[in-house]
Order: structure tokens, then sequence, then C-alpha cells
């Protein structure tokens, strides 16, 4: 599933900006993009994300900003005296070098603490991924809402099917017995020979798609249950969905009447837009 999240977070001068993207993905992958100086945070990220979304590509990136105001740099005057001392006890030498040492020059205002840093970063990190993860429910909502769409006309072409069959495959027996009649005409091989009959069978057997009906609708009525339940259920859908379309695909290989095949290509359709669907929820 898709979805945004920005978050701010702050302490004294000191800010972090977070967003967290989502788009669909079969799998879970993290990416966060961090500045170099805050690589550290990367594993606290990914469990982060990871202990929220169970599928789909997230980008988390992170900035800091220090509000400070730039000061002057300030002369520590006590330790530059203490060198100057120890310069001259060595005979003397470029005074200007002094400024270099560790000490002497110093911001007015120290540098944050890496804590504390860590901590704005962090809070700013959750929150954006809060609203992702609320973005991304408000849209599986939506596609439940869909799914359940297509879930009723599949059920409505189900249906259809379920009250053809019968007469299809009276139909399809009728038809059968006639050619064989035809095919012994003017043979001595009687009509009631056991090989034949055992290949008429099988033959006949191969028409019937009762078994397959019930099937599928027992996957319907799997994924409804599914969408009843909530939480993660994109990896049921997928493997519920494959058995849907594999059945869907028998029924129409085994039916010879020409109403059930246009309620079979209807059925393919559907099936290929719950698959689109499903494949955006988590």
């Amino acid at each position: 599933m898709t979805g945004f999240g920005r978050a701010s977070s702050g302490r004294g001068k000191l800010t972090a900006d977070a967003e967290a993207r989502s788009v669909n993905g079969r799998y879970l992958q993290v990416r966060c993009r961090l500045p170099s100086e805050l690589l550290r945070l990367e594993p606290r990220l990914d469990a982060l994300v990871r202990k929220s979304v169970g599928r789909g590509t997230i980008d988390v990136n992170v900035r800091v900003r220090n509000g400070k105001e730039k000061t002057l740099p300030r002369v520590n005057k006590q330790a530059l005296s203490v060198y100057r001392d120890a310069l001259d006890k060595l005979g003397g030498g470029d005074a200007a070098a002094l400024l270099s040492l560790p000490g002497v020059i110093s911001s007015a205002e120290p540098e944050p603490s890496e804590r504390a840093v860590d901590s704005v970063v962090m809070d700013a990190a959750r929150e954006a991924v809060e609203k992702m993860r609320a973005a991304r429910a408000s849209e599986g909502k939506r596609l439940r809402a869909a799914i359940r769409r297509e879930l009723t006309a599949l059920r409505r072409h189900l249906s259809v099917i379920r009250r053809l069959a019968p007469a299809s495959v009276k139909a399809s027996h009728a038809a059968m017995r006639k050619r064989v009649n035809a095919m012994l005409a003017g043979t001595s091989l009687p009509a009631d020979e056991p090989g034949l009959l055992r290949e008429l069978a099988m033959l006949s057997d191969k028409r019937d798609i009762t078994e397959e009906i019930d099937r599928l609708d027992s996957h319907l009525v799997a994924v409804a249950e599914s969408l009843d339940e909530g939480g993660a259920v994109g990896r049921q859908l997928d493997f519920l969905l494959q058995e849907i379309g594999r059945e869907v695909n028998t029924i129409g290989s085994k039916a010879s009447d020409a109403k059930i095949t246009e309620r079979v290509v209807s059925c393919k359709g559907g099936v290929e837009r719950l698959r689109e669907q499903a494949a955006n929820i988590e």
C-alpha cells in the first residue's frame, strides 16, 4: 500500500525532520536516507519500520537542523597564556601557531550531544512512520471495499455457472453418445463393450465441473473471511487468488457451454482485478 508521513521533533534549537513513504511491494524493503553523521541510526530506523509495516518498499528520509545563531569564536585567554609561557621557555617561536592548539579557540555554544541528536531524530521518525501507517490503513479500507465488490460479482457469475452446469453436462453426454453411435454404425463392436464404456465414463467425468465449482466457492468464502479478520492478509490473499484463478481456468477448459464460457471470461477479468488490488494490501 502507499502512504506518506512527515513529522518534526525539536529540543532547544535542535530540530529533526523525518519523512516516511511507502509504495507497493510484495515483500518488505526498508531504505533509510540519512546524513553521514547519522548512519549509526540506520539499524534503529529499520527496526522501527519493521515493527509497524509488514509489506511494501519503505523510504525513510531524515535531516537535522541546528538553529543556533552563528557567533564569533571565543579565545580562551587562560589556555593561550599557558601555551605562550611554554613557548617562551622553549626559546620562542611563531605565536600565531598557538591559536591552532586544542582549547585555545572554541565556539560560544557547544555542539548538541550525540544522545540529544539521536533522541530528536527517533522521535520525528516514529511520528512520521505512524502517520504513514495510518495513511496505509485508510487505503487498506478502501481496497478491502473494492475487493468485496469484486467478490460479489464473482459469486453472481459462479451462481449462474452452477445453475447451467447440470444441463451443460447432460448436453455434453448426449452429444458424446451421438458421436459414439455414429462411429459404431456399420461396425461389429457392441455399444456396451466394457472398455468402451470405461473410456466413455472417463470422458464424461472430465466434463463435470461440480468439484471445481465447490472449490471455487470455498476459496471465495476464505477470501471474505480473511478480509473480515483484518490484519496483514496480503500474502494469504495472493495464495487464495492463485487457487481461484486455477479453478476458473479448469472450469473454462472443461465446460463446453457457450453461456458458461462467457461467465468464465468475466470471472477471469475479475480475478485479475483482485490480484492487482490484493498486491496493494499488506
